[in-house]
């Protein structure tokens, strides 16, 4: 076999695996139009002057002038094949690209309550768990505090459920914005939130809640141009890292004074815990 027609073997096998290897990157990146034409262009350069090689070779073709431009398609066909191999790429990095944030995306949504944006109750009972952990480990104070919206049920009723969802984004925006980047807050139930303060000050923590409940009292939310005030009745607990408190039993004793709260007359604070000298009340 001449040193030619070797050459065009050589050729045509390389693009033949340049084809299959551009095939399997389009069949990943879901290439478009554009990337398979490029590819049919690049891979005929290629092919078309081999064939004739082999032509010539076994079947008597000697168009010496046909050969010669045919000859000179090669180097640009691989390069044709070579700038779609690249496109391909280019097109599987941005589909993995595409497929990661929908990945971020889809977890946010399954962590957040989508009417809120807060964290929803089983995504704020993961990171309960942690912080816990963490709070063992460095003995340091987990405040609890159970917001729950006072006659909130007359609002659904008396002007729809649409008001009602716009009084709990808004509520769900006022905490937000009274509490430090570390602190938890998610939507707990209907109208009940909870909000977990980690490492606050224990002294304090009747104070927060306080705070937080003349926050919603004082900037009522407003639907269709309507003003809706609203009023909240807070519970609190407050464990520490030595504590034989559970999570869930501090949660617990925040509830409960909640309820104590609204068995009070509502739209007050009510609080328990053994590392405060006495229950406090606002």
């Amino acid at each position: 076999m001449s040193d030619i027609l070797t050459e065009r073997v050589i050729q045509l096998i390389v693009a033949l695996a340049a084809s299959l290897f551009a095939v399997r990157l389009l069949g990943k990146s879901r290439g478009n139009g554009l990337t398979r034409m490029i590819f049919c262009i690049g891979v005929g350069l290629v092919l078309v002057p081999a064939l004739v090689q082999i032509a010539r070779q076994y079947f008597g073709v000697h168009d010496g002038r046909l050969t010669s431009i045919l000859s000179r398609m090669a180097a640009p066909g691989f390069g044709v094949v070579l700038l779609g191999v690249l496109r391909a790429m280019h097109l599987m990095r941005n589909r993995q690209s595409v497929l990661q944030e929908q990945n971020v995306t889809l977890k946010e949504q399954a962590a957040t309550d989508p009417l809120t944006g807060l964290l929803n109750r089983r995504e704020a009972d993961s990171l309960l768990e942690y912080g816990a952990q963490r709070a063992r480990d460095n003995d340091y104070y987990v405040g609890f505090i159970m917001v729950d919206l006072d006659h909130f049920k007359e609002i659904n009723d008396k002007h729809g459920h649409q008001a009602g969802d716009a009084v709990l984004s808004h509520v769900a925006g006022l905490l937000k914005s009274r509490l430090r980047g570390g602190d938890i807050v998610s939507r707990y139930g209907g109208d009940e939130f909870l909000i977990v303060l980690v490492d606050p000050d224990a002294d304090k923590i009747a104070q927060i809640a306080n705070e937080l409940r003349e926050l919603i009292e004082t900037r009522p939310a407003d639907f269709e141009g309507r003003k809706f005030p609203i009023g909240a009745s807070i519970g609190f607990s407050i464990s520490r890292g030595h504590s034989n408190w559970t999570t869930q039993e501090a949660i617990a004793k925040a509830d409960a004074a909640l309820y104590s709260a609204k068995a009070e007359g509502r739209n007050r604070v009510a609080g328990s815990s053994p590392y405060l000298r006495i229950a406090q009340t606002a």
